[in-house]
């Protein structure tokens, strides 16, 4: 019995290092905001485009995996190449208001990533008018 016990403490000594690897890594994206409001617009001016920019603040070169917006009136470029550790960059995102009715919206984009967390959402927000 006293052996299986120094057994399993030996095993959980050499494991438990091991399964926190990565748990203290810090969040790598830096907002200047998670939300940006497009305003107020009229149907006639049914696209708008606003940015969210943010910064690399982690060790490693940040890679963005996806996007996708909750809305088919969204569309989202994000960039492609990995981005330096201390450098900035934007993501730019396009609401068509064309099919909607007027009237406030607020719409989620999601993103995949290789920082930690892995997964995020930023929020757009706006109102389009009928003129």
């Amino acid at each position: 019995m006293f052996k299986r016990i120094i057994i399993l403490i030996s095993f959980l000594y050499y494991l438990l290092p091991s399964l926190s690897i990565g748990q203290d890594k810090k969040e790598t994206i830096q907002f200047d905001s998670m939300s940006v409001s497009i305003g107020t617009f009229s149907r006639n001016e049914s696209v708008k485009t606003a940015v969210f920019s943010f910064k690399n603040v982690g060790s490693e070169k940040l890679v963005f995996y996806g996007a996708s917006g909750d809305c088919g009136c969204i569309s989202v470029a994000y960039p492609e190449k990995p981005i330096k550790p201390g450098k900035k960059g934007k993501i730019t995102v396009t609401y068509d208001g064309t099919r909607k009715d007027p009237g406030k919206f607020s719409h989620k984009i999601y993103f995949s990533t290789n920082a930690r967390p892995s997964h995020f959402t930023l929020r757009l927000n706006g109102e389009m008018t009928k003129n």
